[in-house]
């Protein structure tokens, strides 16, 4: 059980939190903006654009990693 655990802990939830950071991140980059009411509160398109590129790259950088680190238990797990 403990080993099970372990292999989520390590493999999966990197993942899943890996493709969380990502969905919300689309959705902000692809979504029409409504027009801010107060100029105060409006948002820069190429602001927005920036720090949904960013976060996807980071998400990117964390299924990644953990997709080679899985390929590479996986492989060590067949010999």
């Amino acid at each position: 059980m403990r080993e099970r655990l372990r292999e989520f802990f390590g493999v999966y939830a990197p993942l899943i939190v890996g493709i969380l950071v990502i969905v919300p991140a689309v959705n902000f980059l692809i979504s029409p903006r409504a027009p801010a009411a107060n100029p105060w509160f409006a948002i820069d398109p190429l602001a927005a654009a920036a720090c949904s590129g960013m976060v996807i790259i980071v998400g990117l950088v964390l299924v990644l990693s953990t997709l080679g680190r899985w390929r590479k238990v996986r492989a060590a797990r067949r010999q």
